[in-house]
């Protein structure tokens, strides 16, 4: 008999912030398969990562658990704390379901399939091209000699780059023809497809064609510089705190090309589950691992407690199950998104502390009032609790917490317990509950006697502050074989050809020749390579 259960793709970018959806609110953005999306199913704005990195962010939809059972509360080298949990992928596959992964996973060892039947790998930092699908495919284009197939990570992390492919051979490209490629396979069986992309995550390496979707558009200014202790203040280049307007401007549009680029592959999917005639049988999911600060506060990247880096887009279209056009306004995260595929799927959700709830039915476990997120572990650990309007965290760092009023003060600008204002009981009622959540969710050690095993505070520093250099997540390719000249050559070339013009405004900032110079010597680079790049021996910074 024809099984006639729904299939699943799960739409997954990486960094995508939450304002990012032009149907959304957010008319800056040029996404119309995202607003398509919007308009056939429901959204949720208020939406969160769990934990705002990667590797566990991407765990935590994986297995439906916290950091506490999989062992991920950072970006980390390592397998999963337990083998034995069940996975996502594996549920489906022992129901019955093909199960494919397709670009960006995260896993460690990045071929361990935890349950998926398929792995299609796009990882952003291959070490070896026999693990990598996308770069077995790029050499067989011709471009097997490519060292920065998503971007130059060294020197040029947050500027916007030109691709070293043309659009059809991007990575975006690349995840969108593989999904396309893995449904038509299986069309006589139920399927569950993550189709996963490394952008909008830096660097931003745009395809030429590509560039210049943004200019002239009215984007919105990054919420001022609000950096406060546990966080060094002082300037960074990591954080663009030297940047020029139109350095800003630049970054800003390349960060949201990335966007619309997916978007446009996202298209590709949607229009083929139309004319394939799967749209009405298809549940589809839309989100990301976390958020961009994008200067905001004056960060980039994400891992902090904030909007901008704690907040993710989230859609919902499944017909007949999912109104189209609605709104649910109650908080969300990605612990809920395999209770709900398991759900729609016919799956049981198995025993255990699951924390998230199917999206699908009315909460009954789930209190969505309340919204929880964790990064870290030790001295670098904070949580995070909120309800619709208050947000607390607290920094095991010294102990020191912020509250911050969300809705009078979104950019959240000014902390409460440090500058006055908050409302009587408003901290310690989401410290109870916070407290509550740790004890469940958190590090075995993070809290004593019931409550937060704090360390000595200090001051953490910024990535180029001398403690934490600034090439720290600018990794250097280490995959394949080259001779040593031949290696210093492509790389050369391909920086050259990454910056397309852009390449003068970078050697007149000794800050950031100092940094590449000091990240390239920790990698075992020889000095005449840096002299080469920068066409005369090191400067010192000012």
């Amino acid at each position: 008999m024809p099984d006639h259960r729904p299939n699943v793709l799960l739409l997954f970018t990486d960094q995508q912030r939450f304002d990012t959806i032009a149907a959304a609110g957010w008319p800056h953005m040029v996404t119309p398969n995202l607003d398509r999306l919007l308009a056939g199913g429901c959204h949720y704005p208020q939406a969160h990562t769990p934990n705002p990195v990667c590797m566990a962010a991407r765990h935590y939809l994986l297995t439906g658990l916290p950091g506490r059972h999989h062992g991920y509360f950072a970006n980390r080298h390592g397998g999963i704390a337990d083998y034995r949990l069940p996975t996502l992928p594996r549920l489906l596959s022992e129901a019955g379901y093909v199960t494919g992964a397709i670009g960006k996973m995260h896993f460690d060892p990045p071929r361990m399939h935890h349950g998926y039947d398929e792995l299609h790998l796009m990882e952003e930092l291959p070490r070896y091209r026999e693990e990598d699908a996308y770069l077995l495919w790029l050499e067989q284009q011709g471009y097997g000699h490519l060292r920065h197939p998503h971007g130059c990570r060294h020197l040029l992390y947050h500027t916007p780059q030109r691709a070293l492919v043309p659009a059809r051979l991007h990575g975006s490209s690349f995840v969108a023809s593989r999904s396309i490629e893995f449904i038509d396979r299986h069309r006589d069986r139920p399927w569950f497809a993550m189709a996963s992309w490394v952008g909008p995550h830096p660097p931003w390496n745009i395809p030429a064609d590509w560039r210049g979707r943004y200019a002239g558009r009215e984007l919105p200014a990054p919420w001022p510089l609000a950096r406060d202790f546990p966080f060094e203040s002082q300037p960074c280049p990591w954080h663009g705190d030297f940047d020029e307007p139109a350095r800003r401007r630049a970054v800003q549009e390349a960060y949201f090309s990335a966007i619309s680029l997916i978007d446009d592959q996202i298209g590709r999917l949607l229009d083929h589950l139309d004319s394939s005639g799967l749209a009405s049988n298809t549940l589809v999911i839309f989100s990301s691992d976390h958020g961009e600060m994008l200067y905001d506060r004056g960060y980039f990247q994400k891992q902090v407690p904030y909007e901008s880096s704690v907040r993710v887009p989230l859609l919902m279209r499944f017909p007949e199950r999912v109104a189209p056009g609605s709104v649910r306004p109650e908080f969300a995260d990605l612990l809920d998104l395999a209770p709900t595929i398991w759900d729609a799927a016919g799956v049981a959700l198995p025993d255990g502390p699951y924390p998230g709830e199917s999206l699908l039915r009315p909460a009954v476990r789930r209190d969505r009032s309340v919204q929880y997120a964790d990064f870290g572990v030790g001295q670098g650990r904070w949580a995070m609790l909120r309800d619709e309007r208050f947000k607390l965290v607290h920094y095991w760092n010294g102990g020191f917490e912020e509250l911050y009023d969300t809705v009078a003060d979104p950019g959240e600008q000014h902390n409460l317990l440090r500058h006055g204002g908050a409302p009587a009981g408003v901290a310690d009622r989401l410290r109870a509950r916070l407290l509550a959540a740790e004890a469940t969710r958190g590090p075995l050690d993070s809290l004593c006697d019931g409550n937060f095993a704090d360390r000595p505070a200090q001051v953490i520093g910024p990535p180029g502050s001398g403690k934490y250099p600034l090439w720290a997540h600018q990794q250097f390719p280490t995959w394949g074989p080259l001779a040593p000249e031949l290696e210093a050559g492509l790389l050369r070339d391909e920086i050259l050809a990454a910056v397309d013009g852009c390449f003068d405004d970078l050697l007149a900032d000794p800050r950031w020749e100092a940094a590449w110079r000091q990240g390239w010597a920790a990698c075992g680079g020889d000095e005449a390579f840096g002299d080469r790049i920068f066409g005369r021996p090191a400067r010192p910074p000012d």
